[in-house]
């Protein structure tokens, strides 16, 4: 069975950016897992609950937003939302490496060096990820986790993000827009994976929904080729090819 695993900072990161691809994948039976480095203890609580009960009503509201897609594995870390820079590199290695190991994913999917809004957990676990993907490929690091895996092809957010672009912006003509992926038919699995986020969705409904940029995001989601095979043509519509 094909895999994709999406590793993001926070609850929603997959919703913004893969919630079409992966609702497209999940039809075709593609196994999705997403490994969220945060709990999102930190975020909006939209008068939905206290902060002390966040994380866990994040938690069960990513799971929410898996479910809407056609469902994924969820694996969350307790790292703290907005320090993730402070999190010990040999731990993150260590949770990482196991994942990739273990799964043995065809995709990997996660921020680029950037954090493609510059937030520091983003960046963070771009340069986790950055370290952890060639350790799991080497015999001579952390045996103790499973054989070694090289990953076929490593993936990042692309460099300006979709809903960012101007409004007459051609992302096939734009330089790291290496894979654009037609999501318009799973838009309804993609709004119900944003109204499952509902502590965050007052936000995201402006980002989004009221937002013509944000609204191209239904259409498409683009991603760029970090490392591994280069599709033969670019940009491809299939994150396989």
């Amino acid at each position: 069975m094909k895999r994709i695993l999406f590793i993001a900072a926070h609850p929603d990161d997959e919703t913004f950016f893969a919630a079409g691809t992966f609702a497209k994948y999940r039809e075709a039976g593609v196994d999705v897992h997403l490994l969220c480095a945060t709990r999102g203890d930190q975020g909006k609580c939209g008068g939905l609950c206290t902060p002390e009960e966040l994380p866990a009503v994040r938690e069960q509201e990513l799971t929410n937003a898996m479910d809407a897609i056609g469902g994924a594995h969820v694996e969350l870390l307790s790292y703290k939302d907005k320090s993730l820079f402070e999190a010990p590199v040999d731990e993150m290695r260590i949770h990482l490496v196991r994942a990739i190991r273990r799964l043995r994913p065809e995709i990997v999917i996660t921020f680029d060096p950037h954090g493609a809004n510059q937030h520091p957990d983003h960046i963070a676990i771009s340069r986790f990820v950055s370290d952890a993907v060639p350790v799991a490929a080497d015999p001579r690091w952390l045996a103790e986790l499973g054989k070694p895996f090289e990953i076929p092809r490593l993936l990042w957010t692309p460099p300006t993000i979709l809903f960012r672009l101007p409004a007459d912006a051609d992302p096939w003509q734009l330089p790291g827009f290496d894979f654009i992926i037609d999501v318009e038919r799973w838009k309804n699995e993609k709004t119900k994976a944003f109204e499952a986020h509902r502590t965050q969705f007052p936000g995201l409904k402006k980002l989004f929904f009221d937002d013509p940029n944000g609204q191209r995001t239904f259409a498409i989601e683009a991603f760029r080729l970090a490392a591994g095979r280069r599709p033969a043509v670019v940009p491809a519509d299939d994150l396989f090819a």
